[in-house]
């Protein structure tokens, strides 16, 4: 119906455990800061050129017609990449069927999804499913298959086993240059800020400073990914830089809500256990104040990472309120009391540092209310989501409308 229309695309394909999202957005904004017209399909947002908007579907990859279909608009529009976060669900049950990718990106590898992988192998031989593929794609003029790959992750010579025409790596160095110049992006100098991370991007055309509107370590990595995708693609590096730096947010990923209450509150979609590491990591050293957390975990999936949740937050944060997160046809409060067995009971006690509110909108609330001058209300794993997931169905629920409800209340 749709005419395969992924052939008259050059189609980028991230994906990992975390950062996918991300990546697609900086690699997005690079592209368009070169002047190219640029599609996208992740969690969060859909572009087919000029038209964007928010992906409501709560699902990452979509269905193979509603992909295909995606594509087409894409091609119709005149675009000149598709860029389609491709989760490891996706690879599984064929939804990428008749997407003819010309590069793969590999973020990473962490606990997540072993609801329905089972195992870490099998979770990671899904995702390797991209990689495996790439060199059997449809092979379009002058368009070489690539492989980008992040040479910091353990699973990194997993996804580095397979075929490809050319390959980059990228990692963060700050001791010894890497052992592939001609190939690996890395960076160095980082210096990580409440509103601001910067580096020196080295690529094997030169070296440039960036500075990323958004926080983190992790988000080093994740403009690395990005670079190294648009590097593999003949982009120039000041059209890299320029395309890193246009990019002042990502809807759900380390989202700041301003307010007059003198406090940061931030919105992050991390929901497995690295995520929540590395979300901890770099904000608890540029937070003056108090770490207020505020989340829950998924219903009809991975139950053993619950506790492990609750160990990170309660290692990191100062008070925690426990509360719904998409439950589906689970019992909210059965996920909480599996999260809370993570927790430091000598930190943590009902009333005491830990408080556990079932209804998402009125823990927001008490966090808000809770929070003084130079605290962080950290609103963890629902992220830019527009509904929610429970027993009685989906639900309109946005959690930056209800923080910001929230606040106008307090006033």
């Amino acid at each position: 119906m749709y005419g395969f229309p992924s052939a008259k695309l050059r189609v980028i394909g991230v994906t990992g455990t975390n950062g996918k999202t991300t990546v697609c957005n900086m690699l997005a904004h690079i592209l368009e800061a070169n002047g190219n017209r640029v599609g996208m399909a992740t969690t969060v947002n859909i572009w087919t050129g000029k038209q964007k908007w928010i992906n409501e579907t709560k699902m990452t990859t979509l269905s193979p017609f509603a992909l295909q279909g995606l594509i087409r608009q894409m091609a119709n529009n005149k675009c000149a990449y598709a860029i389609v976060e491709t989760t490891s669900h996706a690879l599984d049950q064929h939804r990428t069927w008749g997407i003819f990718y010309d590069v793969a990106v590999f973020t990473n590898l962490t606990h997540d999804h072993l609801d329905y992988h089972k195992t870490l192998e099998r979770y990671q031989a899904a995702k390797g499913q991209l990689f495996k593929n790439l060199s059997e794609s449809l092979r379009k003029p002058g368009l070489p298959k690539t492989a980008v790959i992040n040479l910091g992750d353990p699973a990194a010579d997993y996804f580095d086993q397979f075929v490809a025409d050319q390959k980059f790596y990228f990692a963060i160095d700050d001791l010894n240059t890497p052992e592939t110049p001609d190939k690996t992006l890395w960076a160095t100098d980082i210096k990580e800020g409440r509103d601001a991370t910067n580096f020196i991007l080295h690529t094997p055309g030169g070296s440039a400073d960036i500075t990323l509107h958004l926080p983190g370590r992790f988000n080093v990595y994740n403009a690395l990914a990005a670079a190294s995708a648009a590097h593999a693609l003949g982009i120039p590096l000041i059209k890299i830089q320029q395309g890193l730096h246009s990019l002042w947010q990502v809807p759900g990923r380390m989202e700041y809500v301003p307010n007059t209450k003198g406090i940061d509150i931030i919105i992050d979609y991390a929901h497995t256990p690295d995520g929540f590491q590395k979300v901890f990591e770099a904000l608890r050293p540029i937070v003056s104040g108090r770490i207020i957390a505020v989340f829950g975990a998924a219903g009809e999936r991975d139950r053993t990472k619950r506790p492990i949740l609750g160990q990170i937050a309660s290692h990191f944060a100062d008070d925690i309120i426990l509360t719904e997160e998409d439950p589906a046809s689970e019992d909210p409060d059965v996920i909480i009391s599996e999260i809370g067995a993570g927790l430091d009971p000598n930190k943590f006690q009902v009333n005491h540092h830990l408080h556990i509110i079932t209804d998402r909108p009125a823990a927001i609330k008490k966090a808000l209310e809770i929070a003084q001058t130079g605290d962080l209300v950290l609103c963890l794993s629902m992220g830019a989501q527009t509904v929610m997931t429970k027993a009685e169905g989906k639900v309109n629920y946005n959690e930056r409308a209800t923080i910001e409800e929230a606040l106008k209340a307090l006033v």
